[in-house]
């Protein structure tokens, strides 16, 4: 084998070794969150409730009396769905823009990113910029006193 067949072996293995890094790169790092499906995994670090895949966040009544629930890690906060008080939507606090925590505004019922003032309806999707993408969403129910949501 002469030394320009050894070094064209060479550089055509050292640009397969690159491929599978370069597809990577190419890939989105976080799953998109363009499903129709409210159920998304929660954090491990949620209080455990008895019921399955469901963890306790609150307790009803701390929702009626507070307008929202915040886990105890602060990922994660349910409300009432304003348009029907009888659902409860959960949302991840953390803002797809900037990774700011969002808070929940009662007047205004929606959420604000206090970092650049994105909003977001309860039900996660954006209202106003910058952010572009919606807050993430978890299934959530009442089960006997207690806020739960799927884990």
């Amino acid at each position: 084998m002469d030394r320009r067949k050894l070094l064209s072996w060479f550089g055509l293995g050292w640009l397969v070794s690159l491929l599978p890094s370069s597809l990577l790169g190419c890939s989105e790092s976080t799953p998109s969150n363009t499903s129709s499906s409210p159920a998304k995994s929660a954090p491990e670090s949620v209080a455990a409730a008895p019921s399955g895949n469901f963890k306790a966040i609150g307790t009803v009544a701390q929702l009626d009396k507070d307008g929202s629930l915040v886990s105890s890690d602060k990922k994660i906060a349910v409300v009432r769905d304003p348009k029907d008080k009888t659902k409860l939507l959960a949302v991840n606090t953390t803002c797809t823009h900037n990774n700011c925590a969002v808070l929940w505004k009662s007047d205004k019922k929606q959420y604000v990113c206090p970092c650049h003032d994105a909003e977001f309806a309860a039900d996660g999707a954006v209202i106003a910029g910058p952010a572009k993408k919606p807050l993430p969403t978890y299934a959530a129910k009442i089960d006997k006193d207690q806020v739960v949501v799927s884990a």
